[in-house]
């Protein structure tokens, strides 16, 4: 039999050859689990640390342990991640919504304050496309949860991240309005009528080599057949459609994508067409105006 603290120092010793990132800091990572096992927050476990573990929680743990040692991400063994100012599921077989995207949701949420500052006799609508656990639609929804002018709604082609979409939302009592959809083709209704088009398309090139918790993603939700901004072309030209004139696109990147995003924003007659870094330095996220008018709030561009 162990004590909690000797369990925590034996999952300590097994994730310093993990591979991935659990080996950066294998004492948080083993606590962490120790958590997710035992459903003791950190301090309880340091006021138990002597308190011997009962068997079963034992076996469980060292379960974790050693998929954590594998590589498998620690969202997925937890099972929900936090996210910008929300907590969502996840589960295995839908895109795990990482920290970088929570500057998309403040990006959208500037730009959304400015116009209910500006307009005050009418709605303003989001759509989030390729929403996968909902969790940028979600943030904003949450955060304008005490002002009824605002509509958000999100897209997405995987039946099982509509389900679990249309789970968080239902957790969080939040009324976004989660649809089953090849980008726009399930929002007709929606057409010209859209204040804020915000995505995390797949972007990734076949054959690329991606991190070891990111391979356990699906490839559904990471790859692009054309090379890397394919979604992002199609959502720019289809989106010219639904968005009122001023309204803002914003899409996430990959590092090296920037200038090709931007230009096909040009090209599809975005007005001020911008780019934004994430909070490492890397170029993140390319947004634009439909048609005439319309002021994109500046926040660390480039």
């Amino acid at each position: 039999m162990k004590s909690y603290g000797e369990l925590r120092d034996a999952g300590t010793a097994i994730l310093r050859d993990a591979v991935g990132s659990a080996a950066d800091d294998p004492r948080w990572e083993a606590t962490r689990l120790l958590e997710v096992v035992t459903g003791l927050s950190r301090g309880e476990l340091v006021r138990r640390r002597d308190q011997v573990v009962e068997i079963e929680a034992i076996a469980d743990y060292l379960r974790l342990l050693e998929e954590r040692r594998r590589g498998v991400p620690l969202q997925l063994l937890a099972g929900h991640v936090d996210f910008h100012e929300i907590t969502v599921r996840v589960e295995p077989g839908v895109f795990i919504p990482r920290p970088e995207t929570e500057l998309l949701v403040e990006l959208a949420r500037a730009d959304v304050a400015s116009r209910l500052a500006s307009e005050s006799d009418r709605e303003i609508r989001i759509l989030d496309l390729c929403t996968g656990t909902g969790a940028i639609a979600l943030a904003l929804a949450a955060a304008f949860r005490a002002e009824p002018r605002v509509r958000v709604a999100a897209g997405e082609w995987s039946p099982q991240a509509v389900r679990i979409a249309r789970r968080n939302a239902e957790d969080l009592g939040l009324a976004v309005d989660v649809r089953r959809s090849d980008l726009f083709s399930a929002f007709a209704d929606l057409e010209g009528a859209i204040d804020v088009l915000v995505s995390n398309p797949p972007y990734i090139a076949p054959g690329e080599t991606l991190p070891v918790e990111v391979q356990h993603d699906p490839p559904a939700a990471l790859y692009d057949p054309e090379g890397g901004t394919g979604f992002h072309r199609r959502i720019a030209r289809r989106g010219r459609d639904f968005l009122r004139p001023g309204g803002m696109i914003v899409l996430e990147i990959g590092e090296t994508q920037d200038e090709e995003t931007a230009r096909i924003l040009n090209e599809e007659q975005y007005r001020e067409v911008g780019r934004e870094r994430d909070l490492t330095g890397r170029p993140r996220f390319v947004r634009g105006i439909a048609r005439e008018g319309g002021v994109v709030p500046s926040m660390r561009s480039s």
